[in-house]
């Protein structure tokens, strides 16, 4: 063991000495201190000459005479790529994404969370569909916010720290959501929600990428993809057990109801409190350190890795501390300096974030970004496309299913009875109801079409698509009864005698019935288990064949396979081809991780995964109204979308540099 260790060190220390570059050994070489060196830290910023210029670059010659220039950031990247072959992949890289992908399960199942609530939730908040559209969209554009702008800070404060303010973020506002009594204030936290999901996914995958070995880039990156399956499965098996359990409501005050919904949104957090205790104690991505500045603290973290993963494999003889490793003379970027003031500060980090956001688009960047952009985009709209599409089409055969099995009772004669329990997916027409009582019940799709009503009683009443169409009544008392006027629809007469007394006021939103039940929950869960079958996929062939082929074959595999939706007629066929394209765009979602990660610098690495991200939920809003107009269309609308926009995006996935050997 001892041997094939001194011998790795020996070939990466061969590599390092042909790099035409002056180099310090920072531990046993001293820094001498010119004056203006910034003592801030604790330390000078070594690597300025004599004349306090810095060295940014140095002349490199190839074999026929050729001169290149290596920047400060090809250099770093030499000493990360060296230092990361010495420490290998091990414990410390296990850990870390443990603690991380912990973060990843909390921001995905603040997500999730949302299509299990807010059918529980739609009374309480009175929501109509287009307001749950808009509660499901405020998350979006929190995270198309969150991303743009945490993606640059990021690349400027590190990305431990972005990691920990977006689940601050997040954490805060979803507890506050949990408490929140009206619609309005409810999307308020849900747009932060976003904010703090968007801000904190960029820097996740920056920091996975900067902290594994160049041969296990890739399986890091779908290890972390693992952790989506366990916040989907966390988000299904917790709502199955507790949104249904109506006993755990607690009345607050007169306008607020703690339901079992609000109690889910607070067990939601849970994951997330852990995972941000957990990177409270980690260490900073140590490629940031390099590129900012910090040699003294990155040469500190390589020690820490390489002891963490030698530890228990190495012989007593053999010593636990790093081997000799040359830290390159800092010509890192310099850390955000304190402004006079709160705004100057302010204004300089805008200013940051401008200019990186315009550097991606410039030389020699520009084909890059062009490329990955299109991309995100073309995930982003299929596979939300096809998550909006699926469950929502399944909602449509249930649909279908039940008006077909709708009681239609004719010239019906009801006297003297009491109606005790709940009424469902009924319609009377032209039948006559007589000293007829209706206590304590819910009325589900009940239709009185053409009836005639005499001396009856509705008492306590919850109704949902429930109307009286042309019909006659007689000394009918309403009491505690959500009738509004809109239930009652043509030539319909309650003046003869009716009173309606006690009608509840508030909400005068006509909910849909419930259909789906414990049904969502299970249809959701099957769907994040594919996730596993995909993360195998891609952790066995992501580091081996590349990430451009693998985009190319899932992106043409999914476009080939999006034909066979043909043949989804009934639920159990629609659950399996949702199964199907998940485990195929999961290893889009790895392969798109990694290449992003991979093929920018250190300095534009985060900021390029928040536009990139942010560019995948804005296309995600758009896939998901357009979409959703498509459920009662013909099926070969959306096949023939999403076909087309997957297999676009395998031929620009042949456009995308290769980045497996690249070094960051």
């Amino acid at each position: 063991m001892v041997d094939k260790h001194l011998e790795t060190t020996a070939l990466v220390d061969k590599e390092m000495d042909s790099l035409p570059y002056d180099t310090t050994t920072f531990i046993q070489q001293e820094t001498q201190l010119n004056e203006g060196d910034d003592l801030s830290n604790g330390y000078a910023e070594i690597g300025k000459s004599n004349k306090g210029e810095t060295d940014t670059g140095s002349e490199n010659k190839d074999l026929h005479g050729t001169s290149t220039i290596l920047t400060p950031d090809d250099v770093f990247s030499k000493t990360h790529d060296k230092a990361m072959t010495i420490i290998t992949q091990g414990r410390y890289q296990w850990i870390v994404t443990t603690c991380v992908g912990l973060a990843y399960t909390g921001d995905l199942t603040e997500l999730f969370a949302m299509a299990f609530i807010i059918d529980a939730a739609e009374r309480d908040l009175c929501m109509d569909d287009v307001m749950k559209g808009w509660l499901g969209g405020s998350v979006f554009l929190g995270m198309v916010l969150g991303s743009f702008v945490f993606g640059d800070i990021a690349d400027i404060i590190g990305r431990r720290p972005t990691i920990l303010i977006g689940l601050g973020i997040t954490i805060v506002f979803g507890v506050i959501a949990a408490f929140m009594p009206t619609y309005s204030w409810f999307v308020f936290c849900r747009i932060f929600i976003g904010i703090g999901t968007g801000g904190t996914l960029p820097a996740i995958i920056a920091y996975v990428s900067e902290c594994s070995p160049k041969s296990f880039r890739g399986r890091q990156q779908a290890i972390v993809m693992f952790f989506w399956a366990i916040g989907g499965i966390y988000a299904a098996l917790v709502g199955w057990l507790i949104i249904p359990n109506d006993g755990l409501a607690v009345v607050v005050t007169s306008t607020l109801v703690f339901r079992s919904w609000r109690v889910y949104l607070l067990i939601c957090q849970l994951p997330l409190v852990t995972a941000f205790i957990l990177i409270y104690f980690i260490n900073e991505s140590p490629r940031f350190v390099l590129n900012h500045g910090r040699p003294e603290e990155a040469l500190r973290i390589y020690t820490s890795m390489y002891k963490m993963n030698n530890s228990g494999c190495c012989s007593n003889s053999m010593p636990y501390e790093m081997p000799d490793f040359e830290i390159p003379m800092n010509t890192g970027q310099a850390d955000l300096k304190q402004s006079n003031s709160a705004w100057s500060s302010v204004v300089n980090t805008l200013s940051q974030v401008w200019n990186a956001q315009i550097s991606l688009f410039k030389t020699p960047h520009l084909r890059t970004s062009l490329s990955v952009c299109c991309l995100w985009i073309l995930i982003g709209f299929g596979y939300y496309g096809l998550s909006i599409w699926f469950p929502a089409y399944l909602k449509k055969l249930e649909l279908d299913q039940y008006m077909n099995q709708t009681k239609v009772v004719t010239n019906g004669s009801y006297a003297n009875q009491e109606y005790t329990k709940e009424l469902d997916n009924i319609k009377f027409v032209e039948s006559i109801f007589q000293n007829v009582s209706f206590h304590d019940i819910t009325l589900s799709h009940v239709i009185f079409d053409r009836c005639s009503l005499s001396q009856c009683l509705f008492n306590n009443i919850t109704s949902s698509q429930t109307y009286f169409d042309d019909t006659t009544f007689e000394e009918v008392l309403f009491n505690n009864t959500d009738f509004y006027s809109y239930k009652f629809r043509g030539t319909t007469d309650t003046s003869n005698g009716s009173r309606f007394m006690n009608t509840r006021i508030g909400c005068l939103v006509n909910f849909p019935v419930k259909l789906r039940s414990n049904k969502a929950y299970l249809e959701s869960l099957i769907g994040q288990l594919s996730v596993i079958p995909g993360f195998l996929l891609g952790f066995l062939i992501i580091d081996r064949v590349g990430r451009v082929p693998a985009l190319v074959s899932c992106f043409g595999m999914s476009s080939a396979a999006v034909f066979f939706i043909w043949v989804a007629n009934n639920e159990p066929t629609v659950v399996i081809m949702n199964f199907i394209f998940n485990a195929l765009l999961v290893n889009v979602w790895i392969a798109l991780d990694s290449v992003t990660s991979e093929l920018y610098p250190t300095h534009l690495r985060s900021t390029a995964l928040g536009f990139t991200t942010g560019l995948a939920k804005i296309a995600a809003v758009i896939a998901i109204v357009t979409f959703g107009k498509f459920i009662d269309l013909s099926k070969a609308i959306p096949i023939l979308i999403t076909a087309g926009v997957f297999g676009i995006g395998a031929l620009v996935s042949k456009t995308t540099p290769e980045s497996k050997d690249k070094l960051v």
